[in-house]
C-alpha cells in the first residue's frame, strides 16, 4: 500500500509540473506567415490571454491599418514559460505583475483565475504549438 500512495503521489507531481497551457494572441495575418507559422520566435515576451474574443481585438495589422481578425492559438504552453500577468485594474498597457519568484501550484491559481499574461516562448518554440484561427 506504501508503495501505490509513493507512486500515486510521484505521477501527480510529474502532472503538475508538466501542466500546460492553451492561449491566444492577436496577430496579423504577416505576423503568422513571418513568425508564428513556423514558430520563428525571438526571445521577446509576448503578450497571450486566454481570451479569444479579447485576442481578436488585437488582431491589428498596423501597416496596413486594418484588422485581419486572425488570432494565433498556442497550446502546450509550459507553466514555466508564464512569467507575469496582468490583475483587473490595471491603469496601464504595460502593468503587469511578476510571476518569476511564485511557485507553481501559485502559478496555476494566478492562470485559472485571470486572463492577460506575459510568456516567455523562445526556450520552448520545439515544444509549443500554434495554429492560426480565423474570425
Amino acid at each position: 500500500m506504501r508503495k501505490y500512495i509513493d507512486t500515486f503521489k510521484q505521477r501527480m507531481l510529474k502532472e503538475s509540473i508538466s501542466k500546460t497551457y492553451t492561449m491566444y494572441s492577436g496577430i496579423s495575418l504577416k505576423q503568422w506567415d513571418n513568425i508564428w507559422k513556423n514558430k520563428n520566435l525571438t526571445d521577446r515576451l509576448t503578450n497571450v490571454t486566454s481570451d479569444q474574443s479579447f485576442a481578436f481585438d488585437y488582431s491589428y495589422d498596423f501597416e496596413t491599418g486594418n484588422y485581419d481578425d486572425v488570432i494565433v492559438e498556442i497550446s502546450n504552453i509550459p507553466l514555466d514559460a508564464f512569467v507575469g500577468y496582468r490583475d483587473d485594474e490595471y491603469a496601464d498597457d504595460e502593468d503587469f505583475e511578476s510571476m518569476n519568484d511564485l511557485d507553481d501550484n501559485n502559478k496555476m491559481r494566478i492562470i485559472d483565475n485571470y486572463s492577460l499574461f506575459l510568456v516567455s516562448l523562445y526556450q520552448y518554440k520545439d515544444i509549443i504549438k500554434t495554429r492560426l484561427i480565423e474570425m
